[in-house]
């Protein structure tokens, strides 16, 4: 799972939810709740709790800032200790709500840069800031807490420094994206980047009491004896690294930071390294196991240094040789590959085998932690969640899809994860069966007829693995006995989709209607047409219902309530919401168009989030001479290095390339034309060729898919006029980029970045040349596998899988854009990813802007 993920996965079990919606309501610090004193006001925001006395004016847009860490445990004394000194200062400053807040900040996998912070306090002046430091040293000293990576440290307590903004600002990066911002001495807003090593503005003014001081020693890159040649990995809780030791030998040097990468059961980094060196130096007899060199501590971190293991994970053998992500691969490449799983996976069984004879559970059995090397041979990594086999497991890490909470004796753990690995290697769907257990029968019988040589007595043990799985145990057959294939996939219900579309909405919240991916959570996201309402509304019409009238009020009342600086892209913000209440003919559209008309607008020029998205609602509303305008503006930066490189419909140059086309079909103007070729040309420049799929080598990956990948080229070259397709081979894109997404295996449902996309792509394809028929109606099959039960329907599965989305980008709506496109074959129903969108007709009755009538005379 991305990293990034983890934080909203904790307030929700169902839905992506950001962390101030958690229950902590039994864990909330007394100063959370408590009146406060006469001349101090209190602001909500997020999970944090600002005090301010009663004459702190305005704050200053930036500055030097104070963070004070704590463990979750010491975290209530921490806060009343530096509300102390804050109301004799009188400083505004705030803190994390509660308890269970502060523990969330601190998990393993939360972000490096921020995680440990438990106060903020933002002195107004250097000599605040001065006397802060000196009081909160006094009251802080020797009271426990993370090191907050981001920050200078002062002296040795809990209490850092950093500058930073004090009040939010945001900049667009070259790619649309908004990010908090700086502003440089000449005014400029800059990105405030919080990266996990203490940086500093340059033009910044650094107090003689803090450049006076050494850097920390956690601030050198000295590593004992050992010379660290490259990070491998990181998580909150320390990195992996890369060594030379004094002999130069290569190895491994595992980091631990203490108090921080917190698991459920409260355990830190520092307590499961122990827990690897402790295994490391019991098993090292076995071939398997890395050799353990030794352990030392450097500044506060703890390190294990252990054997280097050339290989690579099963998993990314996996990503590169997988059959089925191939496009009709031959039963020879299917036998072989079946051949190969069999054998490594009974390695690995050999492995649990004898860690378990030597009693020693495992703990955390998947494809990242299996290493195949150069040889053949596996050998097993990261040992910090062994346990004894006679112990009592209690689930507080584990791998999505290879780990069951159910299970808490650690050798039936690990022999359910070794079942779950069989199964992944041949269908990498196991996180399927965590929301839909009954999916593992049909994940069972793709791998067999995937692959039909595979031994029966492979398929036995794999099915006994994973019936200890208390979920999964009553959709397997019994133990010795073969029953017989499930029913066979049907593509999903409409029906089903939008009765869980309806299920999933949330009526009384205003800050989104419909459950979404992370992103959704982004300032402005609810207003766009990826992770907003305005996308499931489309996708609801496009299926054929008719649109709530109280969803487009919430609509209508969440525009009115969109603060200045809310996002003003297609996608991500308000031109989406305009877009679509145009297209109702809501008087609210015709407000936000002359809103987005006076600007200001994203210096970005993509699909997503800049002016390619606003040139299209322009052209549907019928601002020609605006759209144009926002148009050449976008023609002028084409190919402009560092500009839209992750190459694809929403954040390449295949976005603008359909913006070009559509302008020379409006205007006739060939140079339109020529520009759409010359865009689509910069996304082919990231193209491979593998095996006769096409490919876009984008974000240290190879993809297929519709937002970054080869089907968004695809569909840019099929919206070319005809002289510029002939030009460019359109026609070979699109058989390529085809051939790239008709494949068995995908591991996401969503429309952006999964099997809802690639279905898209086929339907157009198929309607210009015929051919793909079968290939799309298997993806329509194969997509209800992404589905998950919810109440009396189904909701399709989020990005990461972990849970469930019915936004258009991720979720249940773009699976009806899918299958609306499936049914007629050529429609075009994804705004600026075609000349014209599907709704209204062409030659329709649409309204348009009063501006145009204004112009015309009408």
């Amino acid at each position: 799972m991305d990293p990034s993920y983890e934080a909203y996965t904790i307030a929700d079990s169902t839905w992506y939810e950001p962390l101030e919606r958690c229950q902590d309501s039994d864990s909330l610090f007394s100063l959370s709740v408590r009146e406060l004193p006469q001349g101090w006001r209190r602001e909500h925001q997020g999970v944090w709790e600002f005090l301010m006395p009663g004459d702190t004016g305005k704050l200053p847009e930036q500055g030097w800032k104070i963070h004070v860490s704590a463990t979750p445990g010491a975290a209530e004394e921490t806060i009343e200790a530096a509300w102390t000194v804050c109301r004799q200062l009188e400083l505004p400053w705030k803190f994390l709500r509660s308890r269970r807040i502060v523990a969330a900040m601190n998990t393993k996998y939360a972000h490096r840069a921020a995680s440990g912070k438990a106060v903020t306090v933002y002195p107004r002046t250097t000599d605040e800031l001065r006397r802060a430091l000196d009081e909160l040293e006094t009251v802080m000293r020797g009271r426990p807490g993370p090191y907050v990576l981001s920050d200078r440290r002062w002296n040795d307590g809990p209490v850092s420094v950093r500058y930073g903004a004090f009040i939010l600002m945001w900049c667009e990066r070259a790619d649309g994206t908004r990010v908090p911002a700086l502003r440089t001495p000449q005014g400029q807003l800059v990105p405030d980047h919080r990266r996990p090593v203490f940086t500093l503005p340059p033009w910044a003014d650094v107090p003689d009491f803090l450049a006076e001081r050494p850097a920390a020693d956690g601030e050198s890159a000295s590593l004992g004896g050992y010379e660290v040649r490259k990070a491998l990995h990181f998580s909150n809780g320390g990195g992996v690294y890369l060594a030379h030791d004094g002999e130069g030998r290569q190895v491994v040097l595992k980091e631990a930071r203490p108090h921080a990468g917190l698991d459920a059961n409260g355990m830190d980094a520092v307590d499961r390294l122990r827990t690897e060196d402790a295994v490391l130096d019991g098993l090292g007899h076995l071939p398997f196991v890395p050799r353990r060199y030794g352990a030392f501590t450097a500044w506060e971190h703890h390190y294990l240094a252990m054997e280097y293991v050339e290989g690579e994970t099963v998993s990314a053998w996996l990503g590169r040789e997988h059959p089925l992500t191939r496009h009709r691969p031959t039963e020879a490449a299917r036998t072989r590959f079946a051949a190969s799983v069999v054998e490594r996976m009974e390695q690995v069984a050999e492995c649990v085998r004898a860690l378990h004879e030597a009693g020693v559970a495992f703990g955390d059995l998947h494809h990242r932690n299996i290493l195949i090397r150069p040889d053949g041979t596996v050998a097993l990594v990261d040992f910090e969640l062994a346990a004894p086999v006679g112990s009592v497991r209690s689930a507080a890490l584990g791998a999505p899809g290879f780990a069951d909470p159910a299970l808490t004796d650690p050798r039936e753990a690990d022999l359910f994860a070794l079942g779950c690995c069989q199964l992944a290697a041949l269908v990498p769907l196991t996180v399927l069966t965590l929301r839909n257990p009954r999916s593992v029968a049909s994940l069972i019988e793709l791998a067999r007829a995937s692959f039909p040589s595979l031994p029966a007595e492979f398929i036995r043990q794999m099915t006994e693995r994973l019936a200890l799985s208390p979920a999964l145990r009553p959709h397997l057959p019994p133990p010795g006995t073969l029953a017989g294939p499930p029913p066979p996939l049907t593509p999903p219900s409409t029906d089903t989709l939008l009765r869980g579309i309806a299920r999933s909405a949330d009526t009384g919240r205003k800050d989104r209607r419909y459950p979404c991916d992370v992103a959704g959570h982004r300032p402005g996201a609810a207003l766009g047409l990826a992770y907003g309402t305005p996308g499931v509304l489309w996708a609801q019409h496009a299926a054929g219902t008719a649109v709530s009238d109280d969803d487009v009020e919430w609509l209508a009342g969440a525009v009115r309530r969109a603060p200045l600086d809310t996002p003003a892209g297609l996608y991500d913000g308000m031109a989406g919401a305009a877009w679509l209440l145009h297209r109702l003919g809501h008087p609210q559209g015709a407000n936000l168009v002359d809103r987005l008309l006076a600007g200001p607008l994203p210096a970005s020029p993509g699909l997503f989030s800049g002016l390619s998205g606003i040139a299209h609602l322009f052209l549907d509303v019928g601002l020609k001479d605006e759209a144009l305008a926002l148009a050449l503006r976008v023609r002028e930066r084409v190919g402009t290095k560092g500009l839209l490189d992750r190459p694809g419909l929403m954040h390449g140059w295949s976005g603008p390339a359909v913006l070009f086309a559509r302008c020379a079909e409006v205007t006739g103007d060939l140079q339109w034309a020529a520009a759409a070729e010359r865009a689509v040309r910069c996304d082919l420049a990231h193209a491979r060729d593998v095996d006769g799929m096409l490919q876009m080598h984008s974000s240290s990956r190879l993809l297929p898919y519709l937002a970054e990948g080869s089907a968004g080229v695809a569909m840019a070259a099929l919206a070319l006029p005809p002289p510029q397709a002939a030009a460019l081979g359109a026609d070979g894109i699109v058989a390529g980029a085809a051939r790239a997404g008709a494949v068995e295996v995908v591991l996401q449902g969503g429309l952006f970045s999964g099997r809802s996309g690639l279905a898209y792509l086929l339907s157009h394809a198929l309607s210009r040349t015929g051919r793909w028929q079968a290939e799309l109606d298997s993806h329509l099959r194969a997509l209800t596998l992404h589905l998950a039960p919810y109440e009396d329907a189904h909701v399709l599965h989020g990005d990461q899988l972990v849970r469930l989305s019915a936004d258009l980008a991720t979720g249940s709506a773009g699976a009806l854009i899918a299958l609306a496109a499936a049914k007629n074959p050529g429609s075009r129903l994804l705004p600026g990813a075609h000349p014209t969108c599907g709704w209204p007709p062409a030659g329709s009755d649409a309204p348009d802007h009063p501006a145009l009538r204004a112009r015309e005379g009408r």
